[in-house]
C-alpha cells in the first residue's frame, strides 16, 4: 500500500488524450463548410452552457473538497472559455485577442499549480474574487479597445518554429513537471491540470496543424472540449475524496476502521488467503500522554506513531486504526517469521523517535506489538486477530516496548 494510493491522475490524463482525438475526429469527419449548423450555433451553444457549469462546479466543490485549487480553476476556466465564444469568437474574430486570452490561461494554470491548496474560505474566496475582477478586466479591455492589445503581436501563433512557440512548449514541461513533483497525492488533480494543459496546447497551435479551412472549428471544438474535460475532472476528484473520507482516518491519515472491517468481512480488494499475518500494535501508557500533556499532544503522538508504522510497513503491509490508540497492520501473503524483522523495526524506531509537544519539550513513547498469521482457510481472519492480540497482551504483561508472537490454531475460534 502506497502512503495514501499516491494518486496523480494517470486515468484522467488518458481521457484527454482520447478528448483531443474525439475532437480531431469531429472536425475531419464533419467538415465546417458542409456542417454550418454544427459550428455557428451548437458549438457555440455548447461552450457558454460548459463555461457557465464550470462556475458552478468550482463554486459548489468548496464545501466538498475544501480545495483552493479547484474553486479558482472553475471560476477561471469558465470566465476564460466564456469570454473566448462571447467576446472574441462570434462578434468579430481578432487574433490578438484570443492570443492575449491564451496568455491568461497559460498564466492561470501556473497560478494554479504554485498556490496552496488547503486554505480557508475566506482567503479562497479572496484570492479567486481578486483574480477573477483583474481578467474581467483585461479581457473587457482587448474587445473593446484594441490598441490595449497591440504588443501581443509578438505572441501572436504562426508556427511551430516561431520563438513562441519554443516559449509555449517550455511552459508544457514545465506544467507536467510541477503537477509530477507538486500534485502527487492530490486525489487526479496532477492528470487533470496536465491534462488542461495539453488541450490549451493543442489549441494554441491549431493554426499550425490544421489548414485554414479547419484550424477556426478546431479551436472552438477544443474549447468547448477542455471546459467539459476539467468538469469531468472535478466531479472524479470529488468522488475520490468522498472514498478517501470514507477509507480513511482524518487524524492518523491511515485507513480507518470501516475499511478495517471490510478487510476483516473480506469484502475488500486484499487478498486475505494463506498466508495472511497480522499485527496489533498499541502505544504503551497512552492514557499517561493525555492525562499529563493534554490531548492535543495525545493526538499529535498518534499521528506521528500512525506515520512511522506506515513508513515501515509499506509495501508489504496495510496499516489501519483499530480503534483508540491502537493500529491493526494487514500482511498480505506474509507469515509470522516473515513479518517479525519489520514490526522490530517500527517498534525500534517509534522508541527512538523524539515527538515535539511543546517548545522545548520532546516526548517518547514505546509501543507493545502482537502477531500472528493464517495458515489455513478454516482460520478465520478474527482467529488471527484474536491470537494476535493475546501475544499483544503478553508484551504489555512482559514489561511493555517489546514484540511477542502467538500461533493461531483452528479451534481457537472456540477458545474465545
Amino acid at each position: 500500500m502506497a502512503k495514501q494510493k499516491k494518486r496523480w491522475g494517470i486515468v484522467i490524463s488518458i481521457i484527454s488524450i482520447v478528448i483531443i482525438l474525439t475532437g480531431i475526429y469531429i472536425v475531419l469527419q464533419y467538415p465546417p463548410l458542409s456542417h454550418k449548423i454544427l459550428y455557428n450555433t451548437i458549438i457555440p451553444f455548447l461552450g457558454i452552457l460548459f463555461s457557465l457549469a464550470s462556475f458552478f462546479i468550482g463554486h459548489f466543490s468548496y464545501p466538498r473538497v475544501h480545495n483552493l485549487k479547484v474553486y479558482l480553476a472553475g471560476y477561471l476556466t469558465g470566465i476564460t472559455s466564456i469570454a473566448y465564444f462571447l467576446l472574441f469568437r462570434i462578434p468579430a474574430r481578432n487574433e490578438h485577442a484570443i492570443t492575449l486570452l491564451l496568455l491568461l490561461i497559460f498564466i492561470n494554470l501556473s497560478i494554479i499549480l504554485f498556490l496552496p491548496s488547503y486554505v480557508k474560505y475566506r482567503i479562497t474566496k479572496r484570492i479567486t474574487y481578486i483574480l477573477v475582477a483583474i481578467e474581467c478586466a483585461l479581457l473587457l479591455s482587448a474587445r473593446f479597445n484594441v490598441l490595449t492589445i497591440e504588443w501581443t503581436n509578438y505572441f501572436v501563433r504562426k508556427d511551430f518554429f516561431h520563438v513562441t512557440a519554443f516559449l509555449v512548449f517550455i511552459w508544457f514541461i514545465d506544467i507536467i513537471l510541477v503537477s509530477v513533483f507538486r500534485l502527487k497525492d492530490e486525489f487526479h488533480l496532477g492528470g487533470l491540470f496536465s491534462g488542461c494543459a495539453l488541450l490549451y496546447f493543442l489549441i494554441y497551435f491549431t493554426p499550425a496543424i490544421f489548414n485554414k479551412q479547419y484550424a477556426f472549428e478546431a479551436e472552438s471544438v477544443f474549447f468547448v472540449f477542455v471546459t467539459l474535460y476539467l468538469i469531468i475532472g472535478i466531479i472524479i476528484h470529488w468522488f475520490s475524496r468522498i472514498e478517501h473520507r470514507i477509507s480513511y482516518d482524518p487524524l492518523l491519515q491511515i485507513y480507518n476502521r470501516n475499511y478495517c472491517s471490510k478487510i476483516i468481512e473480506e469484502q475488500s480488494n486484499v487478498k486475505t488467503i494463506p498466508p495472511f499475518a497480522i499485527a496489533m500494535i498499541d502505544i504503551d501508557h497512552f492514557k499517561k500522554v493525555n492525562d499529563t500533556y493534554g490531548h492535543q499532544a495525545g493526538d499529535k503522538v498518534l499521528y506521528l506513531v500512525a506515520q512511522i508504522i506506515l513508513r515501515e510497513v509499506i509495501p508489504d503491509g496495510i496499516a489501519c486504526r483499530y480503534g483508540g490508540e491502537e493500529i491493526i497492520v494487514f500482511f498480505p501473503n506474509k507469515k509470522t517469521k516473515d513479518i517479525l524483522s519489520t514490526v522490530e523495526n517500527l517498534r525500534s524506531s517509534i522508541e527512538e523517535t523524539k515527538i515535539p509537544i511543546k517548545k522545548r519539550k520532546k516526548l517518547t513513547v514505546t509501543v507493545s506489538c502482537g502477531i500472528s498469521h493464517r495458515d489455513a482457510l478454516s482460520q478465520n481472519i478474527m482467529d488471527v486477530i484474536y491470537t494476535a492480540d493475546k501475544a499483544l497482551y503478553r508484551a504489555k504483561k512482559g514489561g511493555r516496548n517489546q514484540v511477542k508472537t502467538g500461533k493461531t490454531s483452528i479451534s481457537s475460534a472456540k477458545k474465545r
